[in-house]
């Protein structure tokens, strides 16, 4: 009977061993990037260190990607979006920016940055494409194609 319990309680301990050890994450940072804007402003990794962001990778020319545009910009705070054209024929933001407020019918206050080689480094491929960042520079999330708000307000709360 003892030799029974005991074969028991290995078994269940082998068995919960990963449910009760933390497993290590696979953690990515955000590359570093000197950039600017539309407003011929600079922008710098360096500037977002400890405040979560998210970084929205789209293109001039797409126009199924405004409501995940509208989705952050209802749900991130300013300053904590950094919108990037992945298109390297593109370089207006000031051209962009202003269609998109059209489109959405507000004033965004977010930089619009070109950035095809940020884009690249990060292998985004389809659009639009968000990087959760938290506040130690790492992409804790990354979402492609147009989300619904509850997912956009779910990972940036997981963010704060």
């Amino acid at each position: 009977m003892k030799k029974c319990i005991f074969l028991t309680l290995i078994l269940l301990c082998s068995a919960l061993s990963g449910c009760i050890s933390k497993e290590e994450e696979d953690v990515d940072p955000f590359p570093s990037f000197i950039l600017v804007d539309e407003a011929n402003n600079t922008q710098e990794s360096s500037m977002y260190v400890g405040e979560p962001f998210v970084a929205y990778f789209s293109a001039t020319w797409c126009t199924h990607c405004k409501p995940a545009l509208g989705a952050l910009d209802d749900t991130v705070p300013s300053g904590q979006v950094l919108i990037f054209n992945k298109d390297p024929n593109e370089e207006d933001m000031q051209e962009w920016k202003d269609n998109m407020e059209s489109e959405l019918e507000r004033t965004l206050y977010h930089p619009f940055i070109n950035g095809p080689e940020l884009a690249q480094s990060l292998e985004v491929t389809g659009i639009p494409t968000m990087f959760f960042v938290d506040s130690d520079g790492n992409i804790k999330h990354t979402m492609v194609g147009i989300k619904n708000q509850s997912t956009v307000e779910l990972y940036w709360n997981d963010l704060s």
